[in-house]
């Protein structure tokens, strides 16, 4: 009979080997798995935070709304439709005078302040009738509503010798009617008709008109142009 032998020490240490080779396999691929699992759970954590977030939205708006601007000239001091001057100047005869009040106010729904300045067109005529030797200067005022007769009155020779300002001429100077001219410097006016600028205006025949004038005519035409500026709010307006 043959004899028994055990295992052979080599093959013993290689079995060995192998099995804690599985072992270490084993060992590092429970690691990986949970390495992954860790990783997803870290990123499900993040994915869950995001999808919580709360969110809202608000508007805020606004509205605008355009000013008017507008005038209106009255030359009686009721606010006429007409715009035709009263001057008394029917058989003017060398050295006579005539005077001629003139009304411009911002109108009542005007929501701003303005400027108003004054120019002359140049008569229109012969300029060898009276038209060629007429002359003129005017003053101006700032007057509170209600005073436009009181100035009208007052729109005489004495009005030049006050302390009004001249908007054509002066104390001692006229104006050619039959030159186009642009007045002196602006006059204010309030918004919503509350204040007025009141005009006096002189027109002359010189003692020196030719006889040659007699019975010939001339006409002319002043212009009132307003700007709007900016005027401050009121106080407490929303």
């Amino acid at each position: 009979m043959g004899t028994l032998r055990g295992p052979n020490p080599r093959q013993r240490v290689s079995v060995e080997a192998r099995w804690r080779g599985r072992r270490q396999n084993r060992v590092l691929r429970n690691r990986r798995i949970k390495a992954v699992l860790a990783g997803g759970l870290v990123y499900g954590i993040g994915s869950a935070a995001t999808l919580a977030s709360w969110t809202d939205t608000e508007e805020a708006s606004g509205s605008f709304e355009a000013g008017t601007f507008n005038i209106e000239l009255a030359v009686d001091g009721s606010w006429s439709s007409t715009s035709e001057m009263t001057f008394d100047a029917s058989g003017m005869y060398p050295g006579s005078k005539v005077y001629a009040p003139v009304f411009v106010r911002t109108t009542p729904d005007t929501t701003m302040n303005g400027e108003l300045a004054v120019s002359s067109a140049g008569a229109s005529g012969s300029a060898d009738g009276i038209a060629g030797s007429l002359e003129y200067r005017a003053v101006t005022e700032s007057i509170a509503p209600g005073q436009e007769a009181a100035f009208g009155n007052g729109c005489t020779a004495s009005a030049f010798d006050g302390s009004s300002p001249f908007i054509f001429g002066g104390a001692s100077s006229v104006e050619p009617l039959l030159t186009a001219a642009a007045g002196e410097d602006t006059q204010e006016l309030g918004k919503d008709s509350g204040s007025i600028a009141a005009y006096c205006f002189e027109v002359t025949l010189p003692t020196s008109t030719p006889n040659a004038a007699q019975g010939t005519s001339a006409s002319n035409i002043w212009t009132f142009d307003a700007e709007s500026v900016e005027t401050p709010r009121d106080a407490g307006a929303s």
